[in-house]
């Protein structure tokens, strides 16, 4: 290429939306607005295991509650741990991080007290 074509193309990037950053904030803003909702035992657990160097944990537990929310048939096992898993496992697998965004942008729309977020256009 030319340094003409070359200044070009950069003037055109230069005018692109960088859209990936937003949804990452989006998605860290969305996170963080539902975990403050929670009780403040859960708020420390869930803040502890979100850090990157607890992945080690983050994994294992993430399965293990997703299992256990299979066994719904059980005491104290619960359909309510399979969000649970998802919300862990959203952190280091792409496929539940796309689920848990959806997730987050539905609760944000349909029911934004829960976030205290304002709600986004209809």
């Amino acid at each position: 290429m030319t340094k003409e074509t070359d200044s070009i193309m950069s003037d055109q990037n230069k005018n692109l939306p960088v859209s990936q950053p937003q949804a990452v904030n989006d998605y860290e803003a969305q996170m963080q607005a539902l975990i403050r909702k929670l009780p403040e035992w859960m708020q420390k657990t869930l803040s502890w295991l979100r850090k990157p160097e607890r992945k080690w944990v983050r994994i294992p537990a993430g399965i293990l509650f997703m299992l256990g929310g299979c066994m719904a048939f059980l005491p104290v096992l619960g359909v309510w741990m399979v969000p649970v898993g998802i919300l862990l496992l959203s952190e280091d697998i792409p496929f539940f991080r796309r689920l848990m965004e959806k997730a987050l942008n539905w609760i944000q729309r349909k029911h934004p007290d829960w976030m205290d977020l304002p709600s986004s256009a209809k």
